[in-house]
């Protein structure tokens, strides 16, 4: 007789054992739960979840922001002055046992950035979570809240760089032609080549050049953005030879313009940011790398970019026996609060370009 002649054999011994094992795993998860609905702590066994899914909603937003503003870590509520310097000056000759020049710098007008609080409540009513047999509750809501977070912070930049009345700090238009970071060019190569010269042969207040680097295009639609990859990324113009001042197969006297795109790689592929709050769809902006030149500025609280996320505490007492129940008294929910603790600032218009496009 073998081993296994009780169960019929080993593959109903291993039959056997599955059914055993999944009942027992069915019922060790039935009790999690129906402990977990027992007890005061309900609310914890959700508030775990939730959190999770709110960050990762909120990340998904957050990077876009980064590529254009600069963050800043802010102690307090109370408004901070974010100094801004230009060239550092006076290198000059010094030669055998001669003097050192005195070096130097001055400053330019500083700019304001204050954090306040941003936030809302959400409820979870008690039926709600009873009827919730898919979980998109717990799976989908949380994710959307920080999704919407993330949205509310880049909703409120974006409407500070697109402001028609929008000032720099010395109290002048943030984005003017009398600046040279303004212009009303629909995006093309040609458009695209003055915005970089345009950002990049700029000078300080005492005349200097500053070294700028232009870093992100940033569009509002997607055929904006197309456009925009076939400027940067084609290696190829598509454009007909020229043979003005020469004949066809022989040249030319002088260099001709040729089909090689020299706009490709002035941008790299992903220098390209597409923004769907921005409002018109036809301007573009052009941004230098915001930890060389910040145009624009994010300030979070104590440096805490992701929200906050509060459980309120029910502590509800079962007035027919022990425990306690875990939704509220007074609406039988479980009620989560999401807070957001964040400013915005214009810093220096020199690192950013606007082309208004007439249409």
């Amino acid at each position: 007789m073998t081993p296994y002649g009780v169960f019929g054999g080993p593959n109903k011994l291993i039959e056997a054992y599955a059914e055993w094992r999944d009942d027992r795993l069915a019922k060790y998860d039935a009790g999690v739960l129906m402990e977990a609905d027992s007890k005061a702590d309900f609310p914890e066994f959700l508030f775990g979840i939730i959190r999770t899914a709110l960050w990762h909603g909120y990340e998904r937003i957050a990077p876009s922001f980064d590529r254009y503003s600069t963050i800043e870590n802010a102690p307090d509520f109370r408004e901070r002055r974010m100094r801004g310097l230009n060239a550092l000056t006076g290198i000059g000759y010094v030669g055998d046992h001669g003097e050192y020049p005195g070096m130097r710098r001055t400053e330019r007008p500083s700019a304001a950035l204050a954090v306040d609080t941003y936030g809302g409540v959400y409820s979870l009513t008690r039926q709600l979570i009873i009827n919730d047999d898919t979980g998109e509750l717990l799976n989908r809501n949380p994710a959307d809240m920080g999704f919407n977070a993330g949205n509310f912070v880049a909703e409120t930049i974006v409407a500070l760089v697109e402001s028609g009345g929008l000032l720099a700090p010395d109290g002048a238009a943030f984005f003017s032609a009398g600046r040279g970071n303004s212009g009303t060019a629909p995006l093309s190569e040609d458009a695209v080549a003055d915005a970089i010269t345009a950002l990049e042969t700029q000078r300080d207040d005492d005349g200097y050049r500053i070294r700028i680097r232009a870093n992100l295009l940033m569009v509002q639609n997607a055929r904006q953005e197309m456009i925009a990859r076939r400027i940067v990324n084609s290696t190829t113009t598509g454009a007909t030879v020229n043979y003005t001042g020469g004949t066809a197969g022989i040249g030319s006297a002088y260099m001709d313009k040729g089909l090689d795109n020299p706009v490709q790689g002035i941008l790299g592929g992903d220098q390209l940011l597409r923004e769907v709050f921005l409002n018109d769809v036809t301007d573009w902006y052009l941004f230098a790398d915001p930890s060389a030149v910040p145009a624009f500025a994010i300030g979070f609280l104590n440096g805490e970019r992701r929200p906050f996320i509060g459980l309120k505490n029910p502590e509800v007492r079962n007035a027919l026996g022990p425990g306690v129940d875990p939704y509220t008294f007074e609406l039988d929910s479980v009620d989560f609060k999401v807070r957001l603790d964040f400013g915005v600032a214009a810093v220096d218009p020199r690192g950013a370009y606007k082309s208004v496009v007439a249409g």
